[in-house]
């Protein structure tokens, strides 16, 4: 089906910004525009507060959202999109705050290098440094021991979600109990030329990824090309959200087929009528709000435990 009236609409106003695609604008023009496009927080939460995770490598800034005082909450880390090449803390700042709330959880952002100057592994590096952090009780979060934790991203996000979930399995780190990826992409291919939009042309696709790759001894890894693992057995159950209009949508989603018959647990949505990158767009997409809805359901019953003697989960705000 094609892209719906309000969808559309979107599509027509990244036409107007970016008129000769995002891979035909500077990147230094590319990021300041991204940046002015972020919604603004209007959500009142308990807790929002920048910290900075100090490695042996490099020192990577994250923003925790609390939604309230209690101690012992599940914790989710958050990987936002832009090719691996812009985007960063203020992003998703609304939406987290309302996913925290909502889900009765805290949410740890990752502001992960970006490439060209800083290409794969970095943005990976990142990720895994922080959730390291996570699981060592730092006192910035508090208890982490014993508690749920999920990954979680959108675009570029998504595909590190994948990609850290497999290489976490392989070093024999701690695991998630849960994964969310909005529209990831696992595999660098173009499966659905036909689904070129404006948002997200097929040489959009080409330049990020060479950008954050350009070797193919390099894209040969798992860590790049998720779908390329030989094994991919012993994930975290995932939520795997497709959109229709997407240039990489099947190629997504004959891995998390591929997923669900090597016995992980796996919700595959596809959204019709929605392009790449709607996700997150909840004030202006009605399947962005039912979408909000699915992944606090999600989140709620991968990470928090039943009452006992009841099926009725312990749940957040979802009037948010």
């Amino acid at each position: 089906m094609p892209l719906s009236p309000a969808a559309q609409n979107l599509v027509d106003a990244a036409a107007a910004r970016f008129p000769q695609s995002m891979s035909g604008t500077p990147l230094a023009e590319l990021r300041s525009v991204f940046g002015q496009i972020a919604v603004p927080p209007t959500t009142p939460i308990y807790q929002s507060r920048d910290v900075i995770v100090s490695t042996s490598r490099v020192d990577i800034p994250v923003r925790i959202y609390r939604p309230s005082a209690e101690s012992g909450l599940p914790v989710v880390q958050w990987m936002h999109s832009g090719g691996l090449t812009m985007g960063g803390l203020n992003q998703n700042e609304e939406y987290l705050r309302k996913l925290s709330i909502a889900a009765n959880v805290v949410v740890v952002s990752v502001d992960y290098r970006l490439a060209p100057e800083n290409p794969y592994p970095a943005a990976l590096d990142d990720c895994r440094d922080v959730w390291c952090w996570i699981k060592a009780s730092p006192i910035e979060l508090g208890e982490t021991t014993g508690v749920r934790t999920a990954l979680a991203g959108e675009s570029a996000g998504g595909t590190l979600v994948f990609t850290l979930g497999q290489q976490l399995r392989d070093l024999g780190l701690p695991m998630p109990d849960a994964q969310v990826s909005f529209y990831g992409g696992a595999e660098m291919r173009i499966s659905n030329p036909e689904h070129s939009t404006n948002m997200l042309t097929l040489e959009d696709c080409q330049w990020f990824w060479d950008q954050y790759v350009s070797t193919e001894a390099e894209r040969s890894s798992p860590y790049v090309n998720p779908a390329l693992a030989q094994d991919v057995s012993g994930l975290p159950s995932a939520l795997i959200v497709t959109a229709e209009i997407d240039p990489t949508r099947d190629a997504t989603e004959e891995y998390a087929r591929r997923m669900m018959r090597a016995g992980v647990r796996v919700e595959l949505v596809r959204y019709d009528g929605m392009m790449h990158g709607f996700a997150t767009l909840t004030g202006t997409l009605k399947p962005a709000r039912e979408l909000f809805g699915r992944t606090i359901d999600f989140l709620q019953s991968s990470l928090h435990p039943t009452d006992l003697g009841s099926d009725v989960l312990i749940r957040g705000r979802k009037d948010v």
